[in-house]
């Protein structure tokens, strides 16, 4: 009995001692599951971790992937602007180019019309002065002439008329000499002309100052010859010569190598000449009659101021009065066979303007118009039925008085 109750409480304690060891290795195994579980929440929450630290590395890379297409486009947009701005100035630049040349060349035209305008104020002064020359040019030429060779006039007249041609060369001479100054900036010698000098001298000295201006006016001749031979064409009748390839200088130069045959033509009288002219005097030295040259300034200022003369009302009214002079001179041409009734005189008539003959466009035919006038009056005969009847009757009336004739 005492060893079975020995062995029993040795099965106990062993039981005891299982169950705590059982007790302590489930501690022990609940501890490491415990450990394990920890582990694994420290890795979840390491992996939690990285992951957060990997998602906010990648969204930090995103902001910073669009804050650097942000500034991209920003540069981007700043250069387009720049390139805008640029392009705006320079497009204000060739329109300020462009607006400046315009108003240069406005300004240069404006400079030249002045200076046509300046030109032609000058012309017409010459022509003026050419003009108002004309009466005395005409006296002149009438001192020559046979009712004032013998004549005398008074000394007073004399010197006055002489002292007034002095004054007017001295006049011409400074002008001259002012011009060349002006041009060359070198100061001439001013010559006084009085009674005292003889004409010798008086002459040698016009021919020695236009000598000296000779060369700057035939560079000014071609200059302007040059500029208007392109700008307007003219008729090359009456010029003093025809070719166009030929330059003013070269054509003055040409016409003046044979200077006897115009200064024949200025000695045959004619309007500036009344007196020879009226005497029927074929020429004369003492004369000088540029009447062709005249007329040629005179039918130019007609043409430039008044549009609505044409060609030949204006050559009329320039050659008028030698015109009239020559035909008075020049033999009508009279046929004598004519006279007594020889010769059948008639006019012919002009021809008949805007005439046609008449043209049926009715749409009626020749039946339809014998219809409408043979039923006029109700009867529906033919009108040719009706003619063959009254040449019936009239030939019937013509038979029977034939008959009491006979």
């Amino acid at each position: 009995m005492g060893s079975d109750e020995e062995s029993e409480d040795d099965d106990d304690a062993e039981e005891v001692d299982g169950v705590q060891e059982n007790g302590v290795s489930g501690s022990e195994g609940s501890e490491q599951e415990e450990e394990i579980s920890g582990d694994e929440e420290e890795f979840d929450i390491n992996d939690m971790d990285s992951d957060e630290e990997i998602g906010s590395g990648d969204s930090e890379e995103d902001d910073n992937d669009q804050s650097g297409d942000e500034e991209e486009d920003s540069e981007s947009e700043d250069e387009e602007d720049a390139d805008q701005t640029a392009k705006l100035r320079e497009m204000m630049k060739d329109t300020s180019l462009v607006a400046s040349t315009l108003s240069k060349a406005a300004q240069a035209d404006i400079e030249k019309g002045k200076a046509i305008k300046t030109q032609r104020k000058t012309f017409d002064t010459l022509l003026n002065s050419r003009v108002r020359l004309q009466k005395a040019l005409i006296s002149t030429n009438s001192l020559s002439a046979e009712p004032h060779k013998t004549a005398t006039a008074p000394p007073s007249a004399i010197r006055a008329a002489e002292t007034a041609a002095l004054t007017l060369l001295n006049n011409l001479t400074n002008l001259r000499s002012s011009l060349h100054e002006a041009r060359t900036g070198q100061k001439r010698k001013r010559t006084s002309f009085s009674t005292e000098n003889p004409s010798s001298e008086i002459w040698s000295q016009i021919s020695t100052t236009d000598s000296s201006s000779r060369s700057h006016r035939n560079t000014v001749l071609e200059k302007w010859s040059a500029k208007t031979r392109n700008v307007a064409v003219h008729s090359t009748k009456g010029r003093l010569n025809a070719t166009a390839s030929q330059t003013i200088t070269d054509v003055l130069t040409t016409q003046l190598q044979d200077p006897a045959r115009f200064i024949a033509r200025t000695q045959v009288p004619r309007s500036c000449a009344p007196l020879q002219s009226a005497s029927n005097l074929a020429s004369s030295e003492d004369i000088y009659d540029d009447a062709d040259f005249y007329g040629l300034l005179l039918k130019e200022l007609l043409e430039n101021r008044s549009s609505e003369l044409n060609a030949g009302t204006a050559e009329f009214v320039v050659q008028a009065p030698w015109q009239l002079a020559r035909e008075a001179k020049t033999k009508k041409i009279v046929d004598t066979r004519a006279s007594k009734g020889r010769k059948l005189r008639y006019t012919v008539h002009e021809k008949l303007q805007n005439f046609m003959a008449p043209e049926d466009r009715g749409s009626w035919g020749e039946r339809q118009r014998d219809e409408l006038f043979g039923g006029l009056f109700g009867r529906r005969v033919g009108l040719g039925e009706e003619v063959e009847g009254s040449e019936s009757e009239g030939d019937a009336g013509e038979e029977g008085l034939m008959l009491f004739r006979n």
